[in-house]
């Protein structure tokens, strides 16, 4: 009985040839990277562009009064800010109402939405109400509801229910009427259960309109907070905003309104990635056409 040889066995060309192209990075990733790249050289430059135009706009004497601040001197204003109390305590605050009133137009919005959506009936009966009052510009009720509540919290919240309702309410109307009739007769035909009928149709269908109106609502809810803590002096960052304005300190003004811009930006960002992260399946979200 011959023994075991120590030889290792030998690979065929093919599949050495194949091993080495698989540890090469694929073409579409480093396409992917290259465009990544490009975009983001893009967005620091139009940054750059914006800082240079706002610092010769400072600079001359275009504007009446003391002018407008440099960038370096609304970048000291926020430097010293950030080692304050009060600057953080007014982002805590106006993040907590925004936050709050969100959710409670969530929780009222969209399950009223689809449900006024799924009948014609409820629908042609509430849609010149819906209208009328959507149209009323929420700022002209502030002065109504300061009175209630005064300059507070609830005041805060209360304009932003009024103000961001509505838009998570007519895309869940709308998102119900966009699912397809065919695939509706196709789960009543084969008598698919109510629970697997919400599951697999109705949610996948209208995920995506409602997703867009929580954006929506998001924004015009950031935009409400600050402009009630601005005009009714809640507290939060439109309040701290007024108060430097008062003051004459114009480089923390601008840091305060900067401040207000990156929250926003922060939201939107996150809600596009729980939405993208919700919706991985739909053509939209891959980029692809629908």
């Amino acid at each position: 009985m011959s023994g075991s040889t120590g030889t290792a066995t030998p690979v065929s060309p093919t599949r050495a040839r194949e091993r080495r192209v698989s540890d090469r990075p694929s073409r579409k990733t480093s396409l992917d990277n290259r465009k990544l790249i490009t975009k983001l050289s893009w967005q620091l430059l139009a940054i750059a562009g914006v800082l240079l135009v706002w610092h010769l706009i400072a600079a001359s004497s275009l504007l009446p009064g003391d002018g407008l601040p440099a960038p370096f001197e609304v970048a000291t204003a926020m430097t010293t800010l950030w080692g304050t109390s009060t600057y953080w305590m007014a982002i805590l605050t106006t993040v907590r109402v925004w936050a709050i009133g969100l959710a409670i137009c969530a929780v009222f919005g969209i399950p009223l939405g689809l449900l006024i959506g799924m009948s014609l009936n409820a629908t042609r009966s509430t849609r010149w109400v819906i209208d009328f009052f959507r149209t009323i510009p929420t700022i002209a009720l502030l002065p109504l509801v300061l009175l209630l509540f005064g300059p507070t919290i609830k005041m805060s919240i209360t304009m932003i229910v009024m103000s961001a309702l509505w838009p998570l309410l007519i895309q869940s109307m709308v998102a119900v009427k966009q699912v397809e009739p065919l695939h509706k007769w196709v789960v009543q035909v084969f008598r698919i259960s109510r629970m697997d009928r919400v599951r697999f149709l109705w949610i996948p269908s209208v995920t995506l309109l409602v997703s867009t109106g929580m954006r929506l609502a998001a924004t015009i809810a950031l935009l409400m907070t600050v402009g009630a803590e601005y005009i009714g002096g809640a507290p939060g960052l439109g309040k701290e905003l007024m108060s430097m304005e008062q003051a004459f300190r114009r480089p923390e003004v601008f840091a305060y309104a900067i401040t207000a811009g990156a929250i926003g930006l922060a939201i939107n960002m996150l809600i596009v990635f729980g939405q993208r992260r919700m919706l991985w399946w739909h053509p939209i979200t891959r980029g692809e056409r629908a």
